[in-house]
């Protein structure tokens, strides 16, 4: 291996803020916190974590799946839940109160902000200073990456947050470690699995028994041990759960199925000759299978955030049962592209995909404020929002395939 692609990524020095950027910091801490007070954020999903902090402060992570209460989140934001709900009780804070909603985004919106400096870390020691702090910039103050966690109220840079440092380790080779936060962040999000495909190919790759076996016994050891406060059984069973749960084409998400009419419509309907299912299937094996052909046309570093940007891009796109903010990660590993590939093309596509998720997302938290979950299929925006979309991934396909390579990449045996 070369002795620059042993070398690693990131060093402590390469964190420091200066102070301009603790300013932009403090200034997107702010306006989260401000939205998080004023907004109630999307119904079901501030109801279900305030219902869910309160079973696990009561009775605790042993008994949190046994009770009666509806809850299809596995036990990894359960924990923060638990904490959550305990200090909720110390602080003496009222159910639905505006501090109460602060306190239940306040992981989301701490997240944001970890992912912006760590974004900012990456480009700084590849890119320099100054386009380090515009990307820094770009993402914590971003209304698109906020909008998911302080005003909506989900959780979603919660688990991408140790996606993104598994895809890094990934990169270091740093296999076992790779597998670790792979499994946190399987823990907290399901949809975790859409990124599997990346951990395959460079398992593959490495041709290593040895390590091969320890990364997945320990990314395995550490799935079962945090779940063992819980059921192990009630833990795998919100798995297979999440996976046949919503049987609809696409549910709120501006995709392809969206603008062949298939937004809350079951995913057993046929389109053409085959079951908006039967689509998603086949959709899936391709992504497989196109990600095995991206990952390995060329041993770089780009590769990694290229095939990790394809994977959550492609199957929001184009594979069923979809929610609308299942394209957030595709919002991380965007600028992570560009910090091995610095060219103007690529934050044209961040900053698109910013706004199609943000009109898309945006839309449903404003319905649901109404108390209409269903999103009209036949709305022009839905239409318009998934055609751009698709636009979008055109042009992503055409950066990946007829653009070369951003100054710097490192080419790994």
């Amino acid at each position: 291996m070369p002795q620059e692609a042993s070398e690693k990524l990131l060093s402590f020095r390469d964190f420091r803020l200066s102070g301009s950027l603790w300013v932009v910091l403090c200034v997107a801490l702010a306006l989260r916190l401000l939205f998080a007070f004023a907004v109630f954020g999307f119904p079901p999903d501030i109801a279900c974590f305030e219902g869910w902090a309160k079973q696990a402060a009561e009775v605790g992570l042993s008994r949190f799946y046994f009770g009666e209460m509806f809850a299809d989140y596995p036990p990894g934001y359960i924990y923060v839940l638990f904490l959550l709900g305990h200090l909720k009780r110390l602080l003496h804070l009222r159910d639905f109160s505006p501090p109460s909603l602060v306190l239940l985004k306040l992981p989301a919106i701490l997240a944001d902000l970890a992912l912006a400096v760590l974004l900012f870390a990456l480009a700084r020691k590849r890119l320099g200073e100054p386009r380090a702090e515009f990307l820094f910039a770009a993402f914590a103050l971003n209304p698109a990456v906020g909008l998911d966690s302080a005003l909506w109220g989900q959780v979603d840079a919660v688990f991408v947050l140790p996606l993104l440092l598994g895809v890094l380790f990934l990169l270091e080779q740093r296999i076992e470690l790779s597998a670790i936060f792979f499994a946190l962040a399987l823990l907290i999000k399901p949809q975790t699995l859409m990124f599997s495909p990346l951990w395959l190919w460079a398992f593959l790759e490495r041709r290593s028994l040895a390590v091969v076996l320890r990364s997945v016994l320990l990314g395995l050891g550490v799935f079962v041990l945090l779940s063992l406060p819980f059921s192990l059984s009630r833990v795998l069973g919100i798995y297979r759960g999440a996976v046949g749960s919503y049987q609809y084409a696409t549910l709120n998400a501006f995709n392809l199925f969206a603008l062949l009419g298939g937004n809350w419509v079951p995913d057993a309907r046929k389109v053409l000759f085959l079951s908006f299912r039967e689509w998603g299937y086949v959709a899936v094996g391709a992504i497989v299978v196109l990600s095995a052909f991206l990952f390995f046309r060329e041993k770089t570093e780009e590769r990694f955030p290229v095939v990790a940007l394809f994977l959550a891009f492609a199957t929001f796109l184009f594979v069923h049962r979809m929610h609308e903010r299942y394209l957030f990660p595709a919002l991380v590993f965007a600028p992570l592209w560009y910090v091995f590939r610095p060219c103007r093309e690529v934050l044209i596509l961040f900053f698109g995909l910013s706004a199609t998720f943000f009109v898309n997302v945006g839309l449903i938290l404003l319905y649901g404020f109404f108390g209409t979950y269903h999103f009209p299929r036949t709305d022009w925006r839905l239409l318009l929002v998934s055609g751009v979309n698709l636009v979008l991934f055109a042009f992503f396909l055409f950066l990946v395939f007829r653009k070369t390579p951003g100054k710097g990449a490192i080419q790994t045996p």
